[in-house]
């Protein structure tokens, strides 16, 4: 899942205008691959190390765990990645070229993994599984 956004609006009847960029990339699978986890966020610890790595790594995959929680099943929705909402509290071309550096990473993040598990066979046992937590990814959403 990723999805970025940018938001502004202009100054109106004596209030001032603002702005404010969210989102995130996090991962989903149905089952944990060790070193998938590891090639994911690898990719999201550099391009965050690229921008600020003392803040942005720690702070967001934080902030993506604690976000995507389950919280009557004390369940997370997926093993992390990166999220932010609402952030404005720095120049606004750093953080969209943050943004901008994340986005483009998307492909690099994802798209070996995908190669790597497309024709993967799976049992019954294996798709009702994949059922169970697609359920529970729309479970969070509503």
């Amino acid at each position: 899942h990723f999805n970025y956004r940018y938001f502004e609006t202009e100054e109106w009847n004596a209030i001032p205008g603002q702005w404010w960029l969210g989102g995130g990339t996090d991962i989903t699978p149905s089952y944990v691959v060790p070193e998938d986890m590891k090639h994911f966020h690898g990719t999201y610890k550099a391009v965050c190390d690229r921008h600020d790595p003392a803040y942005y790594y720690e702070k967001f995959r934080t902030w993506c765990d604690e976000y995507f929680l389950i919280k009557h099943r004390a369940e997370p929705r997926a093993l992390g990645g990166i999220f932010f909402d609402d952030l404005n509290d720095r120049n606004p071309e750093d953080i969209l070229k943050f943004s901008t550096d994340a986005v483009n990473n998307v492909v690099e993040a994802y798209c070996p993994i995908i190669k790597k598990h497309m024709n993967d066979p799976y049992t019954p046992e294996e798709k009702e599984w994949q059922q169970i937590r697609r359920g529970r990814y729309v479970e969070f959403n509503l």
